[in-house]
């Protein structure tokens, strides 16, 4: 069997999704009841607060075309945060449903367990990242060190919130800057099969396959940065993660 790349199971997802009624008929459920929430969040606020927001940002930006601009992202920024939080628990089990139905579709249900050797292959790698974590924390007691540390974490903290579902490219550059770590949330599904369930050791797992889960991450976050369809793209990416999942079994790939 050919290897396909990593970085072109996302798309692989977006077909497969598509080509599966019965697959995309529950997203499409989902996805229209997220929707209606959405426009009528969205109205709501810009009903009530379109002109007190634009008199706030004109005080900085002026109310011309940069002010109303500034105003409607604010205006969708904060009709996400109360739709993720209502939608998110419901998004990730039907995400859950879709990996395991790819996977029994794909026969690879249920998956290998953990072998010694990968299982003695991750904890010396865990031990590994412990003494070098170790060593980063005795780094950071500089200032430089601290100043460096804090502001990557405040980066990736700001790309990674509610918010930063209207900033288009957002998770494009943090998957640039940590792909493999980005691609975790789609394959941990597999890993728990596999036995591997602590989310430290599924970032040992990340770290240790960065480069194939970097593309992954990239390819991925291309496709949630489309504005309006990122919510779909996640569900595309689920399958496409499964898809790799899958093909993974199907050649006897080890972790470790």
């Amino acid at each position: 069997m050919i290897a396909t790349p990593p970085g072109v199971y996302p798309v692989r997802g977006v077909v497969h999704l598509c080509r599966r009624p019965s697959l995309n008929k529950r997203v499409g459920g989902f996805l229209a009841g997220m929707s209606a929430a959405s426009l009528g969040g969205v109205v709501a606020l810009a009903w009530g607060t379109y002109g007190a927001q634009l008199r706030f940002v004109g005080q900085r930006l002026g109310t011309g075309i940069w002010g109303k601009l500034v105003t409607s992202l604010l205006i969708l920024g904060e009709a996400s945060v109360p739709l993720y939080f209502a939608f998110n628990q419901s998004m990730i089990l039907l995400q859950q449903k879709l990996f395991e139905d790819v996977l029994k579709e794909q026969g690879v249900h249920p998956v290998r367990q953990i072998s010694g050797s990968e299982l003695g292959g991750l904890n010396a790698y865990m031990q590994a990242k412990a003494a070098k974590h170790a060593a980063e924390k005795k780094a950071r007691k500089t200032i430089q060190g601290r100043a460096i540390h804090y502001a990557s974490s405040a980066a990736v903290s700001a790309m990674t919130s509610p918010l930063a579902s209207v900033v288009p490219f957002a998770p494009v550059l943090l998957s640039l800057a940590s792909g493999d770590k980005a691609t975790v949330p789609f394959m941990s599904q597999y890993l728990r099969m596999r036995g591997i369930e602590s989310y430290q050791e599924q970032q040992a797992v990340a770290e240790a396959h960065k480069l194939a889960y970097r593309q992954f991450g990239i390819a991925a976050a291309l496709l949630s940065a489309i504005p309006v369809a990122s919510w779909a793209f996640a569900f595309s990416n689920t399958v496409g993660a499964a898809l790799w999942a899958a093909d993974m079994e199907k050649r006897d790939e080890q972790l470790f």
